[in-house]
This record gives C-alpha cells, structure tokens and sequence, in this order.
C-alpha cells in the first residue's frame, strides 16, 4: 500500500500576524500554540455541546447509535486531523474549523434552517448557516469578563465563514472574502465534511432501514461497488465468528470505513496532481487559484455527487424523515409567529439587544437557532401544550 505523504508545509497557515490576530488582545504566555488555543476554546464552548442534540439526518430520540450534530463534528474532525497529517498542514487550525463548523446550525437540521429562512425572508433577511456560527464564536458565547465571544484567531473565523459542502454556502462578503480561496486548513475542513456524512448519513440509513445495500448496488456507482466489494471480501473470510445479523452490521460498517478511506486516498491524488502541475510557491498564489487545491478529480465528485442526488431522494425526501421534517417546520415556524407577536416571550437578553436596536427578526431568529432539537420541542409544548409545569424550560 502507497504511504500518502504530500509536504505542502511551506503553503500551511503559519502562526503569525495576520492569521493569528484575535480581535481581543491576548498575553502569549500560554504554552499551547494559537490555533491549539482555538481547537480548545470552541471543544469548551457552551455551543458545541448543544450539539449532542441537534439532529444530523434523525432526530436525536430516534436511536442511540444514529448521528447528531456532535458525533458528526467529531468524525469530520478525524477526517481533518488526517488530511492534515498526510499534507502537513497545521493540524490544530483544521481540527478547530472542523469542530466549529456546525456552531451556527438550528435544531432539526437543515429543515430548520430552511423554516428560518421563510421566517425572515418577507422582511428582506437571510438566514445563514456560516453567518450565524460566526455570530455564536463572536458573540453569543460568554467565557471572558472582558469580551463576548471566543476571540478566535482570524484564520479559524476565516475557515468558519467559507465553510462550503453541497448544502452550507460560505460567507459572500466582508473580510473573510478577502481571497478567492481560503487557506489549505479551511479547503481540508470542507472537504472532510463531505467525506463524512457522505460516507456516515448513508450508514445510518441502511441500518435505519428506509434504504438497503440492493439500493445502492443498483445505483451501479463504482464508488460504491468497490468499497462493498472489499467489506464482502472481508465478511466472507471470517468464517462462523459472526452470526448472520450481525454480519450485515459489521458489512455496512466495513462500507463506511472504505468509502472513507477510498475519498481520502482520492482527495491526495488530486491534491498531489494539481500541486506537481501548478506548483505553487506560496501562500498569496494559493488563494489566488480559481478553485481549491484540495478537491477531488471531476470523476470521482461526480461519484460522490451521485451517492448525494441517491440520498436526497431516497432518504432526506423518504417518509419518515419528511414526517420529521413537517413537525420541525411546525415546531419553529409556530415557535417564531409567537416570539415575533409577544417579545415577552423572549429571554430577557434577547429583549434587551432588540431595545438596543438589533434587527428583532434576526435576534428571533438566532435565538431559536440557538436551541436543541430537545429545548425547541419543550419551549413549543410550554407554548401549545400547557401542562401543570409552571417555572417553564431553561432554554438561555
């Protein structure tokens, strides 16, 4: 087996001014490195371990073992550590924008971004994923007496706000647009993102049981039928150790590790590719380039982008996640009429940034987007549902 090893250091993001800058000032006498600082400040965050209870694809109720947004983060987060490691990029600074990346998601997935942006899209607002973790990593987090926010360095903020998969779209203005690409550490964030939940949403579908390995095998996607063909090979050596049921698990377990492996080794030839034909020789030529330098070939995005299309509509549209769908809509669309007729109903920190003149439908907005999928579902049965529960949910 080749060793993936491509030295792009010299096109890494460096710790130095202007990419470490914080907006706050800080002492540097601390012993971790800047972005190591970062990875850390957003693993502590308040924000990040909401996430346990933000769906990925299934709501969090519905099964142990199925994503959330918190399991999700991690595994794009050891996606990114090895992608760093195979291009020697700055690891920390990839880990600290893989584990951000989801901050600013609302409950319910992208259904409820989607039932947000309908929310405020009448008063010429839109609701944006990226835009809004940045708001959580500058505002909306309170860890220092001194400041709102994490004070994050320029760089991490930079690889929050161009964070772009098939259904984020990074940040279109202000100074993270500076550039046409962002740094490397951002390009390998977006990228372990796909390879995850490509990878994992098709996972947890299959031992959900809304789509089976005949499915996909009909698709005849190469990606695909390689990947299974390895995990069958596997299956079939181990002899009578497993039982039948628990073969197929560990078969679609295989699948997923391969698939991950497989658009890892991908992304690396590519990346290896285009750097022997460009040569870049540094870090203001690389943001130049007209697309990003870690990416895979046009045959294998379009492999991966066929597994997606397969997953939107046998999956994301299947009933039972449409049914989860409708009662999110329901949920936050409800949740939002309420909160807009009687700011009352808000939490008092919320009140007083729209008395400072902060656009009341976008503090709406951000607060809803700041619940769980749980505290959302409680605040509408407090709403709707009145029980003998009278001191109401902690939901601040």
């Amino acid at each position: 087996m080749k060793k993936l090893k491509l030295d792009l250091s010299h096109l890494s993001t460096p710790e130095l001014s202007p990419w470490c800058d914080r907006k706050h000032p800080e002492n540097n006498n601390d012993p971790r490195g800047r972005f190591q600082r970062d990875r850390d400040r957003i693993l502590h965050s308040d924000s990040f371990r909401k996430l346990q209870y933000k769906s990925q694809v299934f709501v969090v109720h519905e099964g142990d073992f199925f994503r959330t947004r918190l399991t999700h983060s991690l595994e794009v987060a050891q996606i990114g550590r090895t992608l760093a490691s195979i291009f020697n990029l700055m690891e920390p600074l990839v880990e600290a924008i893989c584990l951000a990346h989801d901050l600013g998601h609302a409950p319910f997935g992208h259904t409820g971004e989607e039932a947000l942006n309908n929310c405020i899209k009448d008063d010429g607002l839109i609701w944006n994923a990226n835009a809004h973790s940045l708001t959580v990593i500058e505002e909306s987090e309170i860890q220092y007496f001194t400041h709102t926010g994490l004070n994050l360095t320029w760089a991490t903020r930079e690889g929050i706000a161009r964070h772009a998969t098939n259904f984020d779209k990074p940040v279109e203005e202000g100074e993270y647009t500076t550039y046409k690409q962002p740094s490397l550490e951002a390009q390998a964030a977006n990228i372990a993102d796909l390879i995850a939940y490509c990878s994992h949403d098709i996972e947890d579908a299959i031992l959900a049981n809304i789509i089976y390995i005949g499915d996909l095998t009909r698709l005849d996607n190469p990606l695909w039928g390689e990947c299974l063909k390895k995990a069958d090979k596997e299956c079939k050596a181990t002899g009578q150790i497993w039982q039948e049921r628990e073969k197929k698990r560990l078969l679609i377990k295989r699948v997923h590790r391969h698939l991950i492996d497989f658009l890892i080794r991908s992304a690396f030839d590519n990346t290896r590719s285009t750097w022997h034909s460009r040569r870049i020789k540094g870090i203001n030529e690389l943001r130049q380039m007209d697309s990003p330098m870690i990416s895979f070939n046009s045959e294998v995005r379009n492999q991966v982008d066929t597994l997606i299309k397969f997953m939107i509509e046998n999956v994301y549209k299947s009933p039972i996640v449409e049914r989860q769908n409708y009662r999110a809509n329901l949920i936050i669309t409800r949740l939002f009429d309420a909160l807009k007729e009687d700011n009352k109903l808000l939490p008092i920190s919320v009140q007083e940034r729209i008395d400072n003149g902060a656009n009341r439908m976008m503090e709406i907005a951000r607060f809803i987007a700041s619940l769980t999928d749980k505290s959302a579902t409680d605040l509408y049965a407090e709403l709707f549902e009145p029980t003998g529960r009278s001191m109401g949910h902690l939901i601040e």
